[in-house]
């Protein structure tokens, strides 16, 4: 079954225009990969014992936790965030 064949079956069925459907089901996509950026985030900051990320640049730089792998986590932190800002910005798009 295609996408298009499969968007409209389930239009029909809950009784919603297949854009609507379409936009429902983005929303829903960004809003779960946001949710699990996020929770990689907490998991980097329990690891570190850290609230931000000039935390966790505080600690690396300061020598209270060895640079690797944290310096690795920071980036992926920093990676995250910004992963996490675009989608935000593609939701207020829809």
């Amino acid at each position: 079954m295609t996408v298009e064949t499969l968007s409209t079956e389930l239009s029909q069925m809950m009784a919603l225009p297949e854009s609507e459907v379409l936009q429902k089901g983005l929303l829903s996509l960004m809003q779960k990969e946001i949710r699990l950026a996020e929770l990689d985030i907490a998991n980097i900051r329990e690891r570190y014992n850290v609230f931000s990320l000039e935390d966790l640049n505080k600690k690396i730089a300061t020598g209270q936790i060895p640079g690797h792998p944290a310096w690795e986590d920071y980036i992926i932190w920093k990676n995250k965030k910004t992963h996490i800002d675009r989608l935000y910005q593609l939701t207020e798009k829809l």
